[in-house]
């Protein structure tokens, strides 16, 4: 019984060994309010930079420009991830079968037959505008028109359903992949984007 208040004190130790750390991350209301008025400073940013790279690709292939604007800020952390600042990938595209361009591995989510991670391999170009193009392109290859193919036949100005249709295909193995683009979409307004390339699209009909 002599021992019972060292071995309480060294629990208690041990304790807030461990618990520090989870102290530390804890953040005041008006902390998390301050992180994410400058995250959103940040996508503002990505987006007055990029956004005629996402009109341009509407106008080009029908992909809505909300769509490429949340799927980039997403992907890339709003162009900071090191697969943007160093590979210009904004889009997290992996080399696949077909990739025979520059490359740059990174831990993701592949696995060997063990079960162990292991590195990626993603596509890496030598300008950002390459990787708004080859997106566009991932979503029309031929060879995934069962992954994607339905969603060209969507209102372009859907941007839920789009959302929807690329987490059913499996672009991201998050689980609320959609929702986290619609949210993107909707907090930033990027919708604007569609009817403004919409708009542009039908005048050059005219």
């Amino acid at each position: 019984m002599k021992n019972q208040p060292y071995v309480l004190l060294c629990g208690l130790l041990i304790g807030l060994f461990f618990s520090l750390p989870l102290l530390a991350q804890t953040l005041t209301p008006e902390e998390i309010a301050k992180k994410a008025a400058a995250e959103k400073v940040k996508k503002l940013a990505y987006v007055k930079k990029y956004s005629w790279l996402a009109i341009e690709e509407m106008r080009r292939t029908g992909i809505p420009a909300s769509i490429k604007l949340a799927q980039a800020i997403v992907e890339s952390h709003s162009g900071t991830s090191i697969l943007a600042t160093e590979a210009n990938n904004h889009f997290g595209l992996k080399c696949g079968k077909e990739w025979t361009g520059k490359t740059m591995f990174r831990m993701d989510d592949d696995r060997d037959a063990y079960g162990f991670l292991i590195e990626s391999c993603f596509q890496a170009y030598t300008t950002i505008r390459e990787s708004y193009v080859r997106h566009s392109d991932h979503l029309m290859n031929p060879g995934k028109m069962d992954r994607y193919g339905y969603l060209f036949a969507l209102d372009v100005l859907d941007y839920r359903a789009w959302a929807e249709g690329l987490q059913k295909g499996g672009y991201s193995t998050n689980p609320i992949y959609a929702q986290i683009l619609v949210q993107t979409i909707e907090e930033l307004a990027l919708h604007e984007f569609d009817l403004r390339a919409l708009n542009e699209m039908n005048a050059g009909r005219n």
